[in-house]
């Protein structure tokens, strides 16, 4: 392409966006090595063009020139940061502002907060341009993106009066802030007596069969697969994908592989912490190693108290989770 006169693009008010464009920001195996890691995102020319100042993970000051066009999807780093590079399939926390191609004009924005969660992907995934971007990225690095509205929004789904069509340019700084396992990557174990059996589907998402006999009374805890990773500490705010069953129906009440992003919580008691998990599950993780698979059977008197549980989980039931401790968060 070729340039023209830069135009400062500064962090101005955004437009105003409807829900549905906001719901599509927030909605998202081990590290590869930096030279192994094959992106999905090619560097381009038109990326290179972005430059952005200020400090990592605060909102940009971004500059570019315009209209900048884009052939294809494009990539460049403008600051390298000194993390692993990202492997497909990692889970990766990041900041990004998003800015029209065209007139270098604010289209909206993370909330560069400590009071707000990061936007979320998995790497690699075919969700929009933002999953794909961060394949290959270092952690602790600020990335520009360029390619279109449809790349990143998919075609035809934001609101007409907001004036952006499918294939207007749109161009993205993103600063790469965390990565996280995408399942457990840890050594399989033996089972043992009385605990339900696990089998893991390619992708990780783990079949449980629970089997035909009285739940045990006591709280159980089994490492099936064992990573190699830190260990949670009571009061570390762990990474996790989880599934949640029901010992006497053999149903799934609860699983973060079905919503397809993991979550976040504090490991410790509610009882403690307005944030924290059932006294049981957060028993059972306690100790237990970044990178592993653990499942926990949990009788009712370290679960719910009567009258607290969800809808989906009646009084007195004997709970069972398989979990996948994805990353402790920083």
């Amino acid at each position: 392409m070729t340039a023209t006169p830069r135009r400062s693009v500064r962090t101005a008010s955004a437009l105003v966006l409807t829900s549905a464009l906001i719901s599509s920001l927030v909605a998202c195996t081990g590290p590869a090595a930096s030279g192994a890691c094959t992106p999905v995102v090619p560097t381009g020319e038109s990326a290179g063009y972005v430059e952005a100042s200020g400090a990592f993970g605060n909102a940009p000051e971004v500059d570019f020139p315009t209209p900048l066009t884009t052939d294809g999807t494009q990539q460049a780093v403008i600051d390298a940061g000194e993390g692993e590079a990202i492997g497909a399939g990692q889970i990766v926390d990041f900041q990004v502002s998003l800015f029209s191609g065209d007139d270098g004009e604010l289209i909206t924005a993370s909330a560069y907060s400590d009071d707000e969660a990061p936007l979320r992907r998995t790497a690699g995934s075919e969700i929009d341009l933002l999953a794909e971007a961060v394949q290959c990225a270092q952690v602790g690095s600020r990335i520009a993106v360029t390619g279109t509205i449809e790349d990143v929004f998919g075609a035809d789904t934001l609101d007409p009066g907001l004036g952006l069509a499918n294939d207007d340019a749109i161009v993205m700084v993103l600063d790469v802030q965390a990565a996280y396992l995408g399942r457990a990557t840890g050594l399989p174990q033996l089972g043992a007596a009385g605990i339900p059996a696990v089998v893991t589907a390619p992708n990780g998402t783990p079949g449980v069969t629970i089997p035909d006999e009285a739940p045990p009374t006591e709280l159980r805890s089994h490492t099936l697969v064992l990573g190699q990773g830190a260990a949670i500490e009571e009061g570390d705010r762990a990474v996790l994908h989880y599934t949640g069953l029901l010992w006497s129906t053999k149903t799934i009440f609860d699983s973060s592989w079905e919503r397809g992003a993991p979550a976040t919580f504090t490991i410790t008691s509610f009882e403690n912490d307005p944030n924290g998990i059932v006294t049981g599950l957060a028993d059972g993780l306690v100790g237990r190693t970044v990178g592993s698979q653990v499942i926990v059977v949990i009788p009712p008197e370290f679960g719910y108290p009567a009258g607290q549980a969800p809808a989906t989980i009646p009084d007195g039931s004997t709970m069972v989770f398989v979990v996948d401790i994805l990353g402790i968060e920083e």
